[in-house]
This record gives C-alpha cells, sequence and structure tokens, in this order.
C-alpha cells in the first residue's frame, strides 16, 4: 500500500505553479494540478482504508483545491463532498460543514440548485444535530426550501419548512414560526399526499400563536382550519387547540395540564408539542403574577 505522506509529498511538488521560461515553453499547467490532484485523492483513499478519517478529509479538501486551480470546478465540488464526508464520519462536524458549504456554492454558482438544495438540507441536519447551531440550522433549512420550491420539488420543500418552523418556535420566534406553517397549509391544500398533514400544521401554527401570547391569532387558526379542512372539525388536534384557547383565555393552567394529559393518553405529545406547552403554560402563569 502506498504512503499517503509520501503521496501528499509528491502532489505538493506537482501542484507548484509554472513561472518563467518553463511556464512559457510548457503551456497549461493545468495538467500539473489534475495529477496533484489525483495524488491527493490517493493518499485520501488510503487513509480512509486505514481508518484515519480526519487526515482523509484534509487530503480531499488539498485535492479540491488542486482542482480549482485545474479550473475543474465540478469535480472540486465532488471532492469537497468526499471531504464532507470523511470529516462527518470523524466527528469534526466544524471542518464538514466548512467543506460541505464550499461544495454548496459551487453547485449553486453553476446553477446546479437542486443538488445544491439536497445538502443545504444536510447542513441544517449537521448544524442542528452535532452543533446545536440552531440559527444556522434554520437558516440552512430555509434556504433548501426556497430552493427545493423554485424547483416545484414541494413535498422537499414542505420537509424543510417543517423543520425550519420548529426550530424557529424552540428559539422562541413564535410569530416567525407560525408564518411558516401557513405557507405549509397552502402549499399542502388540495394535495393527496400531504393534505393529511393539514391538521398537524394547523395545530402547531395554534400553538405558536398562544405561546406568542396571541390567542385572537389561535381563534382564528381553528376558524381557518374548520373552513379549510373538513376533516380538521372532528380531529382530535382541533379539540386539543380549542381546549388550550379557553384554557389560555381564563388564565387557568390546571386546565390546561388536564387537556394536555387527556390528549396524550390517546395521541401521544412529541418533545416539541411538550416543549410549546410548557412555554405556553409559563406564559399563563406569568399573567397570573402579574394580576397579583
Amino acid at each position: 500500500m502506498s504512503d499517503p505522506v509520501e503521496l501528499l509529498a509528491r502532489a505538493e511538488k506537482k501542484g507548484v505553479p509554472s513561472s518563467g521560461l518553463k511556464k512559457f515553453f510548457g503551456g497549461s499547467g493545468s495538467y500539473k494540478f489534475e495529477e496533484a490532484a489525483d495524488l491527493c485523492i490517493q493518499a485520501a483513499n488510503v487513509y480512509k482504508l486505514r481508518k484515519q478519517l480526519q487526515p482523509a478529509g484534509d487530503a480531499f479538501v488539498k485535492a479540491a483545491q488542486y482542482q480549482i486551480q485545474a479550473g475543474n470546478e465540478d469535480d472540486a465540488g465532488n471532492v469537497y463532498i468526499d471531504a464532507y464526508k470523511s470529516y462527518k464520519a470523524a466527528n469534526s462536524p466544524r471542518d464538514a460543514v466548512t467543506s460541505l458549504d464550499i461544495a454548496i456554492g459551487i453547485f449553486t454558482k453553476r446553477g446546479q440548485f437542486r443538488r445544491g438544495a439536497n445538502f443545504k438540507f444536510e447542513l441544517g441536519e449537521v448544524y442542528e444535530t452535532d452543533l446545536h447551531d440552531y440559527a444556522a440550522a434554520i437558516d440552512a433549512y430555509e434556504t433548501a426550501g426556497e430552493w427545493y420550491a423554485q424547483d416545484q420539488a414541494m413535498a422537499l420543500a414542505n420537509k424543510s419548512y417543517l423543520k425550519c418552523a420548529d426550530l424557529k418556535a424552540l428559539d422562541n420566534r413564535f410569530m416567525d414560526a407560525s408564518e411558516l406553517y401557513s405557507k405549509l397549509i397552502a402549499n399542502s391544500m388540495g394535495n393527496r399526499l400531504s393534505q393529511w398533514s393539514l391538521k398537524e400544521y394547523y395545530l402547531k401554527k395554534g400553538l405558536c400563536q398562544l405561546a406568542a401570547t396571541d390567542s385572537v391569532a389561535a381563534r382564528r387558526t381553528l376558524q381557518e382550519g374548520q373552513q379549510e379542512d373538513p376533516n380538521f372539525a372532528d380531529s382530535r388536534e382541533f379539540t386539543l387547540l380549542q381546549n388550550l384557547v379557553e384554557a389560555y383565555d381564563e388564565n387557568d393552567t390546571e386546565r390546561l395540564s388536564s387537556v394536555a394529559f387527556d390528549y396524550d393518553k390517546f395521541s401521544k405529545l412529541d418533545k416539541w408539542k411538550t416543549t410549546i406547552l410548557l412555554k405556553i403554560k409559563e406564559t399563563i402563569a406569568k399573567a397570573e403574577d402579574d394580576l397579583l
């Protein structure tokens, strides 16, 4: 097996730009950068075989840089993706997002927005799950949604917008989240495949409005849901939201807890709903304290 350190040293010698007479008589030096890139890729693959994924990622980055110098941006974008995968497997999320972000920039510069959207969504997942940088994850998911929507890939756009809206709500950006749930509702209306999700979107929109202390808007969401989705009025989601609005208007934290408990017996409350319900409960408790 070749020594990756030796391969990288050979690549560094190959990748020195020609100058002076050597450049004049040698013509285009792009082939030298291509050869250097190939040597770096060989080194990266040896590192991968040895399960040394951090240096594998570093070698892929060097290869991509040489390919850019050779004028091969498409190849560079693909190799930056290889670097991203190596860094992610090596548990180096910051290096992973750097490589992935450069690749996305290359793809979109060349008009490959659908491909860019796929990786922008992945970028959001790394920010959210590995780095816990929710602001960056929100931006990535929202951009991915916009690019998918431009390509008429509405199911993928909705998937991105939903991730974005959920994170905005957890970041206390309740009305921003509410607007995104409205977009999800509009995108899903009349679509047989996504129409079943409408009751969930109405519920989440109403919960965000209550968390933002706007029970009037939440009541309006109940009315809109009844008018726009014939299945919403008979759903557990409608009953839950209606009871929560009433509990909120009555400043009744005990009723709110009871309503949530009853719903949870038949339809398990997930972590997101539980978190937002606790925020609503806190706003009611604060309002009670202010009255004392």
